[in-house]
């Protein structure tokens, strides 16, 4: 965390206290500076235990006691909240079905919506705004319809959802090999396999990366029987993108991607508004 004190055009970096600005100030700026904070860094740059520090909740390691004792047997005695600080994500083994980013972290534990919980961080942290030349509201932009089944393509529905992009460059390339080797709903392949064509070179990553899946309710393993031999069946994957489960899970990524974009509309908006009324006054 840093703090940035202006003095006589001079800027000195500190590290013990985060920056507090708010969105009025971040609005007096000058008309030239874009005004629309950067969602993208908060999620990816702001380290996910800071914020848990921030919001006061009692941390061991990389595991976190749950702000929701009550869904827990003996109020969540054991922390059951997981930090994955290569992700930069935290979820409760029993309350969430979905991974949490700093956002989605400070919007549950403080009951906020996303606009609130984006001026929390502003007021915390010195966040960049999204580059003048990137526009995300455009006369000419696509329309970004969820039109799952007009492609040929099963990972489809994944890209139209937005979960294409929470996954992983190993996870994404065990959906492609898994997709090429399906028959009908089912993909069999052993790990070997697997390795062998996503070009991964560690059982582990290919085990990390299915059980993603399968909890995203993609694909569910499929227990298959040793041959006469004795020898181990190779591994079945059964998809699973059709049942209500998965729909649920996708609804929910798409919502959430679709209020980040109308929040940095809403800012940009009001940046334009703001940089109207500077000029018409001067």
């Amino acid at each position: 965390m840093y703090r940035c004190s202006l003095s006589e055009g001079a800027c000195s970096v500190q590290t013990n206290r985060p920056a507090m600005v708010s969105i009025a100030q971040i609005e007096d700026r000058p008309a030239r500076r874009a005004t629309v904070p950067d969602l993208a860094y908060i999620r990816d740059r702001i380290p996910i235990r800071e914020v848990a520090i921030e919001l006061g909740l009692e941390i061991r390691s990389n595991q976190v006691r749950c702000w929701r004792p009550e869904a827990h047997q003996h109020g969540d005695r054991t922390p059951s909240v997981g930090l994955e600080v290569k992700r930069n994500k935290a979820k409760c083994f029993v309350c969430d079905s979905l991974p949490l980013s700093p956002i989605d972290l400070v919007m549950d534990v403080l009951h906020k919506d996303i606009s609130g919980a984006v001026e929390w961080f502003l007021q915390r942290y010195e966040i960049p705004n999204i580059p003048k030349r990137k526009r995300t509201d455009s006369q000419q932009r696509w329309p970004e319809r969820v039109r799952v089944g007009t492609g040929t393509s099963r990972l489809e529905s994944l890209v139209r959802y937005g979960i294409w992009a929470t996954l992983s460059p190993s996870q994404q390339s065990v959906l492609v090999v898994l997709d090429v080797f399906s028959d009908g709903n089912t993909a069999t392949i052993s790990y070997r396999g697997l390795m062998r064509y996503t070009g991964i070179g560690s059982q582990s990553t290919i085990s990390t990366a299915l059980k993603r899946l399968r909890n995203l309710r993609v694909l569910q393993p499929e227990r298959q029987e040793n041959d006469e031999a004795g020898l181990r069946a190779c591994g079945s994957y059964r998809w699973t993108m059709d049942e209500p489960e998965f729909h649920w899970f996708a609804a929910k990524t798409c919502e959430k991607h679709r209020n980040e974009i109308e929040l940095e509309r809403n800012l940009r908006a009001r940046a334009r508004s703001q940089k109207a009324q500077r000029i018409h006054y001067r």
